[in-house]
């Protein structure tokens, strides 16, 4: 049974590698679609796999859900991509841009399912690399500017991450996350390699003040890609993060995690309102979400389960909202906010994915990052952190109606009557399922299907 499975993982993590092989196929896109569809099939059976080793592999209650998430948002970036990229044609540019996503994809997977904290960082580091080239496909400046900062700051901060490694080695003589795990030693050295770990892999999640490059690559990347980067890459990075924070939490670490924390929520409540451009609004929004699943991993309890479902709604509803965003640049021709004015007349279908992915993101019922947020707040309150409480509420109840509010005029502003214009048929029925799916995470949780 143990070698089966291992063999199963084998198999799900070769699905995009050889689907990458399409760019020397004429019919890549249909070929890589295909590929993506196997693996979000697959994904819905590694939820039913027991938590356990499996070789080199380990499955438990938190990279199972993550699994799955990368899988369908990997599917549903593809079939956009095959619409939003449709002027391209059959260039090289596209047929690159569809392998790499492919092995983007590959790297999340393995990274997620490896059991060596030492491979963990390679893989991590491996999406880096995997998806520099992707927010370049259309070749604008801005692109190759924001692609240029993503690669030199991620790549910096993941050489400190590195240090993180060598410490843990050195402590405990090996990497095997498994064997580690609870170990229960309590080594000044652990102490040192959970701060770098959260400068390190901070970094790659949009922490403040290492964030800089996050709203630039999410706001210039083609909009599939914004959704892989926000949906489901910096969910891997968490889940890193939050490996590491298990075997260092010795000492001050998890008091240190918390003031990064805050810090990026409250950095985040004081430039929301300001933000004038929908991807960098909804990238700072991302921050806003990472720092509460973190904020929820690292106090347990309640606050774990929390993080679990705001992970799981959120990969889907900001997805959505990257979605919504690109057939709103599609449309319009500006990702200016005060230039997009009557989607709901003109728009209606995006007008209504939009505003429902944006509920989700924002932690609106009865989308599970409300519940999420619920849960974590609850478990602060037991834990005596009411002052964090209070941090929390006010810096969430800021960035929602700053959101909101922009959002609202986006939609309702504007009486001129107009054409109604919407993108390719797959974009508009990719961005539907996507939120469709975030609201889904609500009754599969009501349902006893997620604990």
């Amino acid at each position: 049974m143990i070698f089966s499975i291992e063999y199963y993982v084998y198999f799900i993590l070769s699905i995009p590698v050889f689907t990458s092989s399409s760019y020397f196929f004429r019919n890549f896109k249909q070929l890589s679609i295909a590929g993506t569809i196997i693996t979000a099939v697959n994904s819905i059976i590694v939820l039913l796999i027991p938590n356990g080793i499996y070789g080199p592999f380990f499955i438990n209650s938190l990279n199972r859900y993550l699994i799955f998430t990368v899988s369908f948002v990997y599917m549903f970036s593809s079939i956009f991509a095959s619409g939003y990229h449709r002027k391209l044609g059959e260039s090289k540019n596209l047929k690159l841009h569809y392998s790499l996503i492919n092995l983007f994809t590959f790297t999340m997977l393995f990274t997620l399912v490896i059991d060596n904290f030492g491979l963990m960082w390679i893989g991590l580091e491996a999406t880096t690399a995997s998806s520099a080239l992707l927010l370049i496909v259309e070749r604008e400046r801005n692109q190759l500017e924001a692609a240029w900062r993503y690669v030199i700051l991620v790549s910096s901060g993941l050489a400190i991450a590195l240090i993180s490694v060598l410490l843990i080695f050195d402590v405990y003589g090996h990497l095997t996350i498994t064997s580690i795990t609870n170990s229960g030693i309590d080594n000044p050295l652990l102490a040192i390699a959970g701060v770098t770990a959260l400068i390190g892999f901070g970094t790659k999640i949009g922490i403040f003040p290492m964030h800089t490059w996050l709203p630039d690559a999410h706001s210039q990347a083609p909009s599939e890609i914004s959704a892989m980067f926000s949906g489901i890459l910096l969910p891997v990075a968490v889940y890193c993060l939050y490996e590491f924070y298990s075997v260092t939490s010795v000492g001050p670490v998890q008091g240190i995690y918390l003031v990064f924390i805050f810090a990026s929520l409250i950095f985040v409540a004081l430039v929301m309102p300001s933000q004038t451009q929908t991807k960098r609004m909804f990238a700072y929004s991302t921050m806003e979400n990472m720092s509460i699943a973190l904020l929820g991993l690292i106090t347990g309890g309640l606050g774990y389960l929390g993080a679990i479902l705001i992970l799981l709604s959120h990969a889907f509803g900001k997805s959505g909202a990257f979605y919504s965003s690109g057939n709103i640049l599609e449309i319009y021709g500006t990702r200016n906010i005060s230039m997009i004015r009557g989607m709901k007349k003109r728009m209606p279908y995006t007008s209504s994915t939009l505003i429902l992915s944006s509920l989700a993101v924002t932690g609106a019922p009865p989308f599970a990052t409300f519940i999420g947020e619920f849960l974590i707040i609850y478990q602060l309150i037991s834990m005596g952190r009411i002052t964090a409480v209070i941090i929390l509420i006010i810096t969430l109840f800021i960035i929602s109606l700053s959101v909101m509010y922009k959002v609202s005029t986006m939609i309702f502003d504007g009486n001129e009557i107009v054409d109604k214009s919407e993108p390719a048929l797959s974009q508009v029925l990719v961005t539907i399922t996507a939120v469709v799916m975030s609201l889904g995470i609500t009754f599969f949780y009501l349902g006893g299907m997620i604990a």
